[in-house]
């Protein structure tokens, strides 16, 4: 939620979200259909300076 991420070198200062492991699964039928949902991220509030990505 606030843009900080699970991993060592993230030294963001947002709080980690406990509701978020950065994974999830997918199911399938007894055909091995499925349906994949996911969201399209927004943008980040600043601008992009040398050192951004």
């Amino acid at each position: 939620a606030g843009g900080r991420y699970r991993h060592r070198k993230d030294g963001y200062l947002a709080p980690i979200d406990a509701n978020f492991g950065g994974c999830g699964r997918t199911l399938t039928d007894d055909q091995g259909y499925y349906v994949f949902h996911t969201v399209k991220p927004g943008a980040y509030p600043w601008r992009n300076w040398v050192n951004s990505w």
